[in-house]
């Protein structure tokens, strides 16, 4: 796992990254040890949250990333959902057509829970607003 994860931030394209991320992904749904493992899936979906954010808005369909990235922020612990704000902060500010939705979902994430989060997307809330 670990030999994978280094590779993720090693240069490489699209299709590179999203094998080496279906290959940590089959190995967490497939070994028990893994999936209990809870820091690693943590810092695992992080990174594969990171790596959306990076690469999602640069592909020719970003929206389809948007639905995977809205549900960690709705079922996954505080990092993580920290991270997917943050990706879907960039999202809004690739696209302007995918703007108004993102601008919709960072405001129901000022409600959340945990500090983090809320300041995650106060702040990119901000941003993007005065982007425009």
């Amino acid at each position: 796992m670990t030999f994978l994860s280094n590779m993720l931030r090693e240069e490489g394209g699209y299709e590179y990254k999203k094998t080496i991320v279906n290959t940590i992904i089959s190995i967490v749904e497939e070994n028990p040890e893994a999936k209990e493992a809870d820091c690693e899936h943590t810092s695992l979906a992080t990174r594969i949250i990171h790596l959306l954010g990076r690469e999602g808005p640069r592909t020719t369909t970003p929206a389809k990333y948007i639905r995977y990235i809205c549900n960690r922020v709705i079922l996954e612990n505080a990092p993580v959902r920290a991270a997917a704000v943050s990706a879907l902060a960039k999202f809004g500010a690739a696209s302007e057509d995918l703007l108004p939705n993102i601008l919709v979902l960072l405001q129901r994430t000022t409600l959340d829970q945990d500090d983090e989060v809320r300041d995650r997307a106060i702040k990119h809330l901000i941003q993007l607003i005065f982007s425009i």
